[in-house]
């Protein structure tokens, strides 16, 4: 049987292409990950400037306590680590006593305030924490991410340039507690979300950070603070992008750090994989459509297979091919010590394709304690941006008036 090199049939063609748009995108992504290598940074010499680290905690997961306690032991000179709860009631509270108790020496104070500045949580519990700090410097990182001694010296260093104002971290997955479902999650992370910023930085540039960052305070009051942030979703995007609206510059750090991943069942990770796949397409719909080339192996299959052709299927192996090798190039990039599993990376793909499929449907999603549709949520998206140009315009006209 001699297979025809094209078919002319529709969807043979949306195969092809999407598989081509695919193909790529892989090519990219192999080369920025290639291009990108973690390793610490060193701060040139004589620049050493205090550090304050913000850490909101909610709840207490039975890695938070090995993740904080990361923080308190850095190689830097004069840190301090404002650490904040809505609640004293909040489990997180007792873990964050227990590291004050355990590092005197360490310039270690919690807050506990349940002020809300606005419907985001985590950048109210930021707003309320922010008054606490006391440097020009400031370190923002969520709870369930770990780092080694190099963390707070790699993301201040940038800012010996004045102009830098904020210093993004990418992360990759680090599955917490044996189950398998942690392991297939932190692969998506790591071979999935981790190439293609590298890729969005490399094409476009950076005006983003991610769940832990460092930013310049001169930045970050320039556009209203923590306060104004608490009307974005998400936060950490927001703050990116309005220092680099403010015309400071926004540098993707070499230095990474490991975020946990601790679902304990498949049907757990599933859920919060679609619900990952609603917010990206509640906050950018368009980015969140075209990102089915990240994951496309399922959808060309469909596509190609029923007409198999020489094209269509020299398309598939490629796709499964240079997707391997960026399995491996990303554990050579990111210095993980978790084993290559060449075997799951199709099975993973799919999973992440019908992920993003479900996260085209729903009208709903959860942040916090609050469930917005999706009308809400896109409302308060433009509210915080409108805030935003209000905020600038009074900013403007002041300095005008001087």
């Amino acid at each position: 049987m001699h297979l025809p090199i094209v078919v002319l049939n529709p969807f043979v063609i949306a195969g092809i292409l999407l598989g081509l748009a695919a193909l790529a995108y892989l090519v990219l992504a192999l080369y920025f990950t290639w291009r990108f290598r973690e390793r610490p940074v060193q701060a040139p010499q004589g620049f050493r400037p205090p550090v304050s680290v913000l850490k909101p905690v909610h709840g207490a997961q039975p890695f938070l306590y090995d993740c904080l306690r990361t923080f308190c032991d850095q190689d830097w000179p004069q840190y301090e680590i404002i650490f904040g709860a809505h609640s004293e009631n909040d489990p997180s509270v007792a873990v964050v006593k227990r590291l004050i108790a355990e590092f005197p020496d360490r310039d270690l104070r919690l807050v506990v305030d349940a002020s809300l500045a606005g419907p985001n949580p985590r950048a109210s519990n930021l707003a309320n924490i922010y008054k606490a700090a006391r440097y020009d410097i400031l370190l923002v990182a969520d709870a369930d991410l770990k780092v080694d001694r190099n963390c707070i010296a790699s993301l201040a260093a940038p800012f010996v340039d004045p102009k830098v104002g904020a210093v993004a971290s990418i992360y990759k997955g680090l599955p917490y507690g044996g189950a398998a479902a942690a392991d297939f999650g932190a692969m998506n992370i790591s071979d999935w979300f981790a190439p293609s910023v590298l890729v969005d930085v490399g094409l476009r540039g950076i005006d983003f950070v991610f769940a832990m960052a460092s930013v310049r305070r001169e930045a970050l009051d320039s556009f209203g603070g923590f306060d104004h942030l608490s009307h974005f979703f998400p936060d950490d995007f927001a703050l990116g992008n309005l220092v680099a609206q403010r015309g400071y510059k926004v540098e993707l750090s070499p230095y990474c750090c490991d975020t946990i991943v601790a679902e304990k069942s498949f049907s757990e990770l599933f859920r919060h994989e679609i619900l990952w796949q609603r917010m990206e397409r509640f906050c950018r719909p368009s980015d969140h459509f075209m990102s089915v080339i990240t994951w496309p192996l399922p959808l060309i299959l469909a596509l190609l297979l029923p007409w198999p052709t020489i094209i269509g299927l020299a398309i598939i192996a490629a796709e499964i091919v240079l997707r391997i090798a960026l399995h491996y190039q990303v554990r050579r990039t990111f210095k993980m010590n978790t084993p290559a599993q060449p075997w799951l990376v199709q099975i993973r793909e799919c999973v992440c394709f019908f992920a993003w499929a479900f996260g085209l449907f729903g009208n709903r999603v959860k942040w916090g304690r609050n469930i917005f549709t999706y009308e809400a949520f896109r409302k308060l998206i433009a509210d915080g941006r409108n805030i935003g140009a209000a905020s600038h315009e009074r900013l403007a006209t002041t300095l005008g008036e001087k």
